[in-house]
Protein backbone atom coordinates (compact mmCIF):
# COMPACT_ATOMS: atom_id res chain seq x y z
CA UNK A 1 0.00 0.00 0.00
CA UNK A 2 1.29 3.21 -1.07
CA UNK A 3 0.79 5.85 1.59
CA UNK A 4 0.68 10.09 1.27
CA UNK A 5 3.95 10.57 2.53
CA UNK A 6 5.15 7.68 0.18
CA UNK A 7 3.59 9.56 -2.76
CA UNK A 8 4.49 13.13 -2.13
CA UNK A 9 8.32 11.38 -2.03
CA UNK A 10 7.90 9.88 -5.34
CA UNK A 11 6.90 13.07 -6.80
CA UNK A 12 9.79 15.27 -5.49
CA UNK A 13 12.29 12.90 -6.47
CA UNK A 14 10.64 12.97 -10.35
CA UNK A 15 10.65 16.90 -9.98
CA UNK A 16 14.70 16.05 -9.50
CA UNK A 17 14.71 13.90 -12.07
CA UNK A 18 15.45 11.02 -9.93
CA UNK A 19 14.03 7.31 -9.31
CA UNK A 20 11.90 7.66 -6.18
CA UNK A 21 13.59 5.96 -3.59
CA UNK A 22 11.30 2.44 -4.05
CA UNK A 23 12.02 2.00 -7.67
CA UNK A 24 13.23 -1.26 -8.63
CA UNK A 25 16.15 0.18 -10.89
CA UNK A 26 17.28 -3.01 -12.42
CA UNK A 27 15.73 -2.45 -15.36
CA UNK A 28 16.14 0.89 -15.87
CA UNK A 29 18.40 3.08 -17.83
CA UNK A 30 21.14 4.46 -15.85
CA UNK A 31 20.69 8.33 -14.73
CA UNK A 32 22.99 11.02 -14.95
CA UNK A 33 23.59 13.62 -12.74
CA UNK A 34 26.49 15.59 -13.80
CA UNK A 35 26.84 19.61 -14.01
CA UNK A 36 25.79 19.34 -17.20
CA UNK A 37 22.50 17.12 -16.88
CA UNK A 38 21.57 19.08 -13.91
CA UNK A 39 21.20 22.33 -15.68
CA UNK A 40 19.68 20.63 -18.71
CA UNK A 41 16.81 19.50 -16.24
CA UNK A 42 16.64 23.01 -14.20
CA UNK A 43 16.56 24.79 -17.61
CA UNK A 44 14.17 22.35 -19.74
CA UNK A 45 11.55 22.51 -16.69
CA UNK A 46 12.00 26.69 -16.78
CA UNK A 47 11.44 26.74 -20.54
CA UNK A 48 8.53 24.22 -20.77
CA UNK A 49 6.48 24.51 -17.55
CA UNK A 50 4.03 27.15 -18.87
CA UNK A 51 4.10 25.25 -22.26
CA UNK A 52 2.36 22.36 -20.23
CA UNK A 53 -1.59 21.96 -19.98
CA UNK A 54 -3.34 22.64 -16.53
CA UNK A 55 -3.53 19.40 -15.00
CA UNK A 56 -0.97 17.51 -17.12
CA UNK A 57 2.32 16.61 -16.93
CA UNK A 58 5.04 16.23 -19.43
CA UNK A 59 7.86 13.45 -19.29
CA UNK A 60 11.21 13.82 -21.42
CA UNK A 61 13.84 11.46 -21.49
CA UNK A 62 17.31 12.88 -23.13
CA UNK A 63 20.28 10.39 -23.96
CA UNK A 64 23.75 11.27 -22.54
CA UNK A 65 26.27 12.62 -23.34
CA UNK A 66 24.61 16.22 -24.18
CA UNK A 67 27.48 18.15 -26.13
CA UNK A 68 25.71 21.18 -26.71
CA UNK A 69 23.12 21.76 -23.66
CA UNK A 70 22.55 25.25 -24.21
CA UNK A 71 20.95 25.13 -27.86
CA UNK A 72 19.50 21.54 -26.81
CA UNK A 73 17.59 23.26 -24.55
CA UNK A 74 16.67 25.97 -27.03
CA UNK A 75 15.65 23.69 -29.98
CA UNK A 76 13.69 21.40 -27.32
CA UNK A 77 11.90 24.73 -25.88
CA UNK A 78 10.54 26.05 -29.46
CA UNK A 79 9.68 21.92 -30.39
CA UNK A 80 8.07 20.92 -27.52
CA UNK A 81 6.12 24.61 -27.18
CA UNK A 82 3.08 23.25 -28.56
CA UNK A 83 1.25 20.48 -26.61
CA UNK A 84 2.95 16.55 -27.39
CA UNK A 85 0.74 14.66 -29.52
CA UNK A 86 1.14 10.97 -28.82
CA UNK A 87 4.64 9.99 -29.07
CA UNK A 88 7.61 12.80 -29.51
CA UNK A 89 10.97 10.91 -30.65
CA UNK A 90 13.70 13.10 -32.41
CA UNK A 91 17.44 13.57 -32.51
CA UNK A 92 18.00 16.71 -31.14
CA UNK A 93 21.74 18.16 -31.42
CA UNK A 94 22.94 14.45 -31.31
CA UNK A 95 21.12 13.51 -28.71
CA UNK A 96 18.13 11.19 -28.61
CA UNK A 97 15.05 13.17 -27.12
CA UNK A 98 11.68 10.63 -26.16
CA UNK A 99 8.61 12.89 -24.50
CA UNK A 100 5.14 12.01 -23.97
CA UNK A 101 2.09 13.84 -22.18
CA UNK A 102 0.41 12.54 -18.72
CA UNK A 103 -3.56 13.68 -18.54
CA UNK A 104 -5.33 14.06 -15.58
CA UNK A 105 -1.92 14.49 -12.80
CA UNK A 106 -2.76 14.15 -8.87
CA UNK A 107 -2.65 17.37 -7.60
CA UNK A 108 0.37 19.12 -6.48
CA UNK A 109 2.30 16.80 -9.45
CA UNK A 110 5.53 18.78 -11.08
CA UNK A 111 4.52 19.80 -14.50
CA UNK A 112 7.92 18.98 -16.35
CA UNK A 113 9.47 15.55 -15.14
CA UNK A 114 13.46 15.44 -16.91
CA UNK A 115 15.26 12.27 -17.02
CA UNK A 116 18.88 12.87 -18.63
CA UNK A 117 20.15 8.92 -18.75
CA UNK A 118 22.52 6.65 -20.62
CA UNK A 119 21.49 5.36 -24.67
CA UNK A 120 20.93 1.64 -23.03
CA UNK A 121 18.12 0.09 -22.34
CA UNK A 122 15.59 1.82 -23.49
CA UNK A 123 13.49 4.77 -21.21
CA UNK A 124 10.11 2.32 -21.03
CA UNK A 125 10.89 1.95 -17.60
CA UNK A 126 11.33 5.77 -17.17
CA UNK A 127 8.00 6.41 -18.57
CA UNK A 128 5.67 3.64 -17.33
CA UNK A 129 7.15 4.59 -13.41
CA UNK A 130 6.46 8.19 -13.97
CA UNK A 131 3.37 7.88 -15.39
CA UNK A 132 2.23 5.78 -12.70
CA UNK A 133 3.25 7.86 -10.01
CA UNK A 134 2.10 11.07 -11.83
CA UNK A 135 -1.32 10.01 -12.96
CA UNK A 136 -4.62 10.74 -11.27
CA UNK A 137 -6.88 7.68 -11.74
CA UNK A 138 -4.99 4.03 -10.32
CA UNK A 139 -4.20 1.59 -13.29
CA UNK A 140 -7.56 -0.73 -13.63
CA UNK A 141 -5.71 -4.46 -14.21
CA UNK A 142 -7.73 -5.34 -17.98
CA UNK A 143 -9.28 -8.51 -16.03
CA UNK A 144 -12.81 -7.86 -15.28
CA UNK A 145 -13.50 -4.53 -16.92
CA UNK A 146 -15.67 -3.42 -19.21
CA UNK A 147 -14.89 -0.42 -21.79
Amino acid sequence: MVTKSHAEAARKALAAGRAPPSAIVAALPRLRFDRVAQRVVRDLQATLSSATPRNAALIVTVTAPIRLPAKTVAELGRQLASPVDGNFDKIICGNRVRARIVRRCVPGAPKVVVFIHNPDPAPGGLFKLAEDLLSAAPRRSDSGSTR
